[in-house]
């Protein structure tokens, strides 16, 4: 992709692109509750979750749909494909997170960690 005739250079492309996928995350937000409120109880427990499962899904569809030209357009300003990437990259981040809170409730008693993060609990080692 050619400059775009803005001149930025990297630091623009690199500085527009964090922009980019902030400003996702916001429409993100617009569209569906927050990570926490799928998770919780309020969400899985009441009479109406297919119907909060669907409309989590239709946000999803609509906050990729106006994510994804708005990083290709920061890709045309500023010559690179780096904003549309970025916003590809937090649209799959954010559709994997609401569809990890669907599927995993939180719950009183946290399921045990896997071994590996165990063995990141410096206090087990006392002992």
């Amino acid at each position: 992709m050619a400059d775009g005739g803005t001149g930025q250079g990297r630091g623009g492309q690199i500085a527009t692109t964090i922009l980019t996928v902030e400003a996702a995350a916001s429409i993100f937000a617009a569209f569906c509750p927050s990570w926490f409120t799928v998770r919780s109880p309020f969400f899985h427990d009441q009479g109406a979750r297919a119907g909060n499962v669907r409309a989590i899904r239709h946000g999803e569809i609509a906050a990729t749909a106006l994510t994804i030209p708005t990083g290709y357009a920061a890709s045309i300003l500023v010559g690179s494909w780096l904003p549309l990437v970025g916003a590809a990259a937090i649209s799959a981040l954010m559709i994997g997170g609401y569809e990890f809170s669907i599927r995993n409730p939180a719950s009183a008693q946290p399921a045990s960690p896997p071994p590996w993060v165990q063995g990141l609990d410096w206090g087990a080692a006392k002992g």
